[in-house]
């Protein structure tokens, strides 16, 4: 898809902000560009219909703001590979459009990068108000901003809970999920092979119900584990060592 005409390109002597939009349909992502246009300040760069798309014109036109409107696999799949244009230095901060502000979309989004998640229904001046936050470092959720979206979805009443049975071992195993670490990285800060790390990880998902590294880091943020690991409050090793 070839890029759009751009919108306006400066106030005042700073620069607009670049956006790429990103929705299956067309039709919608000619609405959000027309409500930039009609706003000083932005500039929407291009659009996208799919995630290969996306960061092809990601890539080609680094963009201060990616906008996503996509569900399902296609929009975890981007989020991944934004994440790692991130990481590679790309400048661009992501904010994703959803219908409902669910609990653990929330918390999947957050750990896969996103800076911003709004309603589909949300005031234009919202959505601009949103943009313009984002671009300066903080979080938006909804119709508010936040320093720090991850740690705003804490549970209100931090107590730990050791209903679960985690060993101190799976527990920094856990929170080294939590924080984006690979296997290889936990295994060579703990002193222990990447195998044994697999080996935990699997006990870990039998004792909490889940199925995937990213629905650990979810149940991870959820269940407050990283303060269990800091005051002790979960039981000891019942192999006699940390391992």
């Amino acid at each position: 898809m070839e890029p759009v005409p751009a919108t306006t390109e400066r106030i005042d002597d700073t620069p607009a902000i670049e956006i790429l939009l990103v929705d299956e349909q067309l039709i919608f992502c000619e609405g959000l560009r027309k409500l930039f246009e009609g706003e000083r300040g932005f500039r929407v760069v291009a659009s996208a219909a799919d995630p290969d798309e996306a960061v092809r014109l990601v890539e080609a036109h680094k963009p201060d703001i990616v906008i996503v409107s996509l569900t399902g696999r296609p929009l975890v799949r981007l989020l991944q590979m934004l994440q790692d244009l991130t990481a590679a230095g790309h400048p661009a901060r992501t904010i994703v459009l959803t219908t409902a502000l669910e609990k653990t979309l929330i918390f999947q989004l957050s750990q896969i990068g996103v800076s911003g998640i709004l309603l589909e229904q949300t005031s234009p001046q919202v959505l601009f108000d949103s943009v313009r936050s984002v671009v300066s470092g903080y979080c938006w959720l909804g119709r508010e901003r936040l320093h720090d979206l991850v740690e705003s979805l804490r549970p209100l009443n931090p107590a730990p809970r050791n209903r679960f049975r985690l060993t101190p071992r799976e527990l920094e195993i856990a929170e080294s999920v939590r924080r984006g670490d690979t296997n290889r990285t936990i295994a060579r800060r703990l002193g222990i092979t990447h195998y044994t790390v697999k080996h935990h990880l699997t006990n870990i998902f039998t004792k909490v119900g889940v199925c995937t590294r990213l629905q650990l880091a979810v149940f991870a943020i959820d269940q407050n584990l990283a303060e269990g690991l800091r005051v002790g409050d979960y039981p000891p090793a019942t192999d006699g060592s940390r391992h």
